[in-house]
């Protein structure tokens, strides 16, 4: 007998295809923005970007979104942001906490996130390790939660581990808005460091477009 929660992971499957397809399509070589180096990760932190304990969902559809949470991160540690932006809409509101400093502010469009991708990298390179991926609701309104750490290794500054936060709220398979949590203080003592070494981006304006 066919319950309600079996309709349920049956109508997800179905839903869950399209998304499918559109992953799989939205994989493109790696590059790295204007302005930046692709960053070669080693063997072992591609390994360590998934640090996860969640254990199997038994949601089609949310197992795509975590797979492609994971794949976003393993991109972004090889400093290449071409699998996040493609989760994203064109006028995604991608918002990073802190006031004034050169990574904080809100992107309103997919190309203003890129740049910002690019700045990222130049400031703040290092390797992600993901915590845990929560994702609920249905493929029209997707909430994930995503726990991370950054090994970041800043140039002229010792490396450090910082923890943060993003909640990402997505439709139809793309994110709509993006919010990421992290130890402002700690990042914004390097930023200034950094500029104190004659790093001018680390005092340079938000990217807001």
């Amino acid at each position: 007998m066919l319950t309600m929660s079996t309709y349920s992971l049956a109508a997800a499957a179905l839903l869950a295809l399209p998304l499918l397809a559109a992953c799989s399509a939205a994989e493109r070589p790696a590059r790295a923005p204007a302005g930046t180096h692709a960053r070669t990760p080693t063997a072992a932190e591609l390994d360590a970007v998934d640090a996860t304990h969640d254990g199997v969902t038994l949601n089609p559809y949310h197992a795509i979104v975590r797979g492609k949470v994971l794949r976003a991160f393993r991109g972004l540690t090889a400093h290449d942001p071409a699998p996040a932006l493609a989760t994203m809409a064109d006028d995604v509101h991608y918002t990073f906490e802190g006031e004034g400093h050169a990574l904080a502010g809100t992107r309103v469009t997919r190309a203003g996130v890129e740049k910002w991708f690019g700045r990222l990298f130049r400031l703040l390179p290092g390797a992600f390790v993901i915590r845990s991926v929560e994702v609920t609701g249905f493929p029209w309104s997707t909430r994930v939660v995503t726990t991370f750490a950054h090994e970041v290794t800043p140039p002229h500054e010792p490396s450090y581990l910082g923890e943060g936060v993003q909640i990402v709220e997505l439709s139809w398979g793309q994110a709509k808005t993006i919010r990421t949590y992290v130890d402002t203080d700690r990042l914004v003592r390097t930023l200034d460091a950094m500029a104190a070494e004659g790093v001018a981006e680390a005092k340079a304006a938000p990217i807001l477009e």
